[in-house]
C-alpha cells in the first residue's frame, strides 16, 4: 500500500496547467458577416458607374431616388439628387449611371425628358401616365467622354444616328414651318424639319431638315424646295387649279422638293449644303431662269386682274413674265391723271425656247428684240380667264402701229404698247349698261304689274268656264247626247242608202228628169218667140219666111 501511494503522488506532481490557442467556433458568424458586408460594400462601389449632371429647364416629374434613365427602354442609370442651378433659371439633376455606361457618354450624348406630349407628330408618351416620367438617353460615337449634359427641350425629331441628309433652307417670306413637319418628294414622306430659327438681323427663316437614307440621293444641285400648304387653290389666267397633299401637310403644311429638268449625271449634295425654300411651286419653276431681259411696258388699258408673276405670251407660247405690277421704278412724267400710262416691269425669258443662253446670246436677243420693235412687235393686255378676270400680257406684231421710243426715266428699256379689243369691248360693253341703265324700270315694272294682274283675271274667266264647263258635261241629257248623235248617223246613212244606183228610188228619180228634160225641150221654141215678141204671147204672130235661098255663081 505504502509503495503505490508515492508514486500516485509523484504522478500528480508532474501535472501541469495549459492555456487553449484555438480560435473558438462562436467567433465564426461575425467574421463571415463582416466579411460579406466588405465585399458586398466592396462590389457596389466597384459597380457603380460615372455621376453625370444634366441640366433641364423644368423637373416636373423627376423624383430623387426614383425617376429612371432609359436606354432603348433599358434602365442605364437612376436620379440621386434634384436641385436649382446657382442663378435659379433651370433645374440641374444629379444621376449615378450603371457599371459600363461610361462609353455611352460624350459630347453627341443626347437627353430629353420622356412625358405625356401633343404636337404635329401626333401624341407620345402616353406610357408615362401610369409609370411616371424617366429621363431618355440617346447614346452618341464620339471619341471624347462628358459629365455634364443639357437636355432637350423636346424629342428629337430624327435619330441621330439615322442615316440621311441634313440641309439648311433660307427664306425671306415662308414662316408656316415648325419643327417636325413633313419634308415631301412627289407627295411621299421622306424627312423631316429639325429646327426652325429666324434671324432678325437679315429678316430671314433658317430651316434644318433632315432627308433620310436613301432619298438623299434624290437632292441634287437642280432641285429646288418649296412650300406645301397641304391645298392650293390658284385663279390666274390658266384656269382653276387645286391641288390637295397628304392628310399630315394639310393639318401642319411642309416641304416640297423636286428637280424639273432632271439630269442624271449630277451628284448627290454634301452635307449642309444650303438651298432656297420659296413660296410655292410657280416661283421656285421661275428660279430656273437666270438669263433675262427686263423691259417696262406702258399700258393704257386698265391693269385689274394683272398680277405678278402672270404670262407674258407670244402667239399662245409663254416667254417671260410680270414681274411688278405697277412698276415703282420711274418717275411719272404726265401732266394730267387722264394721260397717265401704268408702267408694268415684265422680263423676257429665252431659256424657255431654248436651253443654255449664254451672255452673247443674252445680248443678240436684245439685239433682235429692238429690231422687231421697228416691225411691229407690241405689248397688249388680254382676258387670260373670264371668270375670274385674270389678264396676261400678249406679244404679237402690229404692222400698222407707228413705232416710237417713249423715254422714261429707269434703267429698263420700254417696249412698244397697243390698246387692244378688251379695252374696246370693255368700252362698248359700258355703253350698253348705260343704257341699260337710261331705261325707265319704274314704267316698265308698272306695266308689267297691270299685265299680271289682267293675266290673273282672265285665268279666273278661264278657271270659271272649265268649272261650267265640267258642271254642264256631267249633266245626264249631255251624257246621252252622243248616244242620240249616233243614232242620226245611222237613220242619215239609211236614209242614203235607199237612194243608190241599184234602189228603185234612184230609178224612178232618173225617169222624172228624163221627162223634165223632155219638157223642157219643147218649151224652147215658145222661150225664143216670146224672147223676140213678147206681144206673141196676146196676139198672133206672123212666121217670117225662110229666105230665098242664093246660088253660088
Amino acid at each position: 500500500m505504502s509503495t503505490d501511494q508515492p508514486e500516485k503522488n509523484h504522478n500528480l506532481a508532474r501535472a501541469e496547467k495549459r492555456v487553449s490557442r484555438k480560435l473558438s467556433s462562436v467567433w465564426l458568424v461575425p467574421i463571415v458577416a463582416v466579411a460579406i458586408g466588405i465585399w458586398m460594400a466592396y462590389d457596389t462601389v466597384s459597380s457603380r458607374g460615372q455621376m453625370i449632371t444634366i441640366e433641364i429647364d423644368s423637373a416636373e416629374g423627376i423624383e430623387a431616388g426614383k425617376t429612371l434613365v432609359k436606354a432603348q427602354d433599358v434602365a442605364v442609370g437612376r436620379v440621386e439628387q434634384v436641385r436649382l442651378s446657382e442663378d435659379f433659371e433651370h433645374a440641374v439633376v444629379e444621376v449615378r449611371m450603371y457599371q459600363d455606361t461610361d462609353r455611352m457618354l460624350n459630347s453627341e450624348t443626347q437627353f430629353w425628358v420622356v412625358k405625356p406630349r401633343v404636337g404635329r407628330q401626333g401624341i407620345s408618351g402616353l406610357t408615362t401616365l401610369l409609370s411616371g416620367a424617366y429621363i431618355q438617353l440617346q447614346p452618341g460615337h464620339a471619341n471624347d467622354r462628358e459629365a455634364s449634359f443639357v437636355a432637350l427641350d423636346s424629342p428629337p425629331v430624327t435619330p441621330a444616328d439615322m442615316d440621311g441628309l441634313r440641309l439648311r433652307l433660307t427664306a425671306s417670306d415662308a414662316t408656316m414651318l415648325g419643327v417636325g413637319d413633313p419634308v415631301l418628294y412627289r407627295g411621299y414622306s421622306v424627312g423631316r424639319v429639325e429646327a426652325a430659327e429666324f434671324d432678325h438681323e437679315e429678316r430671314t427663316m433658317e430651316y434644318q431638315i433632315f432627308v433620310q437614307a436613301p432619298y438623299n440621293s434624290l437632292v441634287t444641285s437642280s432641285v429646288r424646295f418649296w412650300m406645301s400648304s397641304g391645298a392650293q387653290l390658284d385663279l390666274d389666267s390658266q384656269g382653276v387649279r387645286v391641288e390637295i397633299g397628304s392628310l399630315e401637310s394639310l393639318i401642319g403644311g411642309g416641304v416640297t422638293f423636286g428637280a424639273f429638268e432632271p439630269n442624271e449625271s449630277e451628284d448627290a449634295v454634301a452635307e449642309a449644303t444650303e438651298f432656297q425654300l420659296f413660296a410655292n411651286e410657280e416661283e421656285a419653276k421661275q428660279a430656273r431662269y437666270t438669263a433675262v431681259l427686263r423691259y417696262v411696258v406702258l399700258l393704257e388699258d386698265s391693269v385689274r386682274g394683272l398680277n405678278k408673276g402672270s404670262p407674258v405670251e407670244y402667239k399662245g407660247v409663254r416667254v417671260g413674265t410680270v414681274e411688278e405690277v405697277p412698276y415703282r421704278g420711274q418717275v411719272g412724267n404726265s401732266s394730267s391723271l387722264l394721260d397717265l400710262k401704268i408702267p408694268v416691269l415684265i422680263r423676257f425669258e429665252p431659256e424657255r425656247i431654248s436651253d443654255g443662253v449664254s451672255d452673247a446670246q443674252l445680248l443678240r436677243w436684245q439685239v433682235e428684240l429692238s429690231q422687231m420693235f421697228q416691225m411691229g412687235l407690241r405689248a397688249s393686255l388680254r382676258a387670260g380667264n373670264l371668270l375670274t378676270g385674270a389678264l396676261f400680257v400678249d406679244l404679237n406684231f402690229y404692222p400698222d402701229e407707228t413705232y416710237q421710243v417713249a423715254s422714261l426715266d429707269t434703267e429698263y428699256p420700254v417696249f412698244p404698247s397697243v390698246t387692244n379689243s378688251f379695252t374696246q369691248l370693255d368700252q362698248k360693253l359700258t355703253a350698253l349698261l348705260d343704257s341699260l341703265n337710261s331705261i325707265k324700270l319704274d314704267e316698265f315694272i308698272d306695266t308689267a304689274t297691270e299685265t299680271l294682274v289682267y293675266s290673273e283675271r282672265t285665268l279666273e274667266a278661264i278657271a270659271n268656264a272649265s268649272e261650267q264647263l265640267n258642271s254642264l258635261l256631267a249633266e245626264q241629257d249631255v251624257r246621252e247626247l252622243p248616244g242620240a248623235l249616233v243614232r242620226a248617223l245611222d237613220e242619215l246613212e239609211r236614209t242614203f242608202a235607199g237612194y243608190s244606183v241599184d234602189a228603185p228610188a234612184y230609178n224612178e228619180l232618173t225617169l222624172s228628169i228624163e221627162r223634165l228634160n223632155s219638157i223642157l225641150r219643147d218649151l224652147e221654141p215658145v222661150g225664143e218667140t216670146l224672147r223676140d215678141t213678147p206681144s206673141a204671147l196676146f196676139f198672133d204672130t206672123r212666121i217670117p219666111k225662110d229666105p230665098p235661098l242664093r246660088r253660088e255663081p
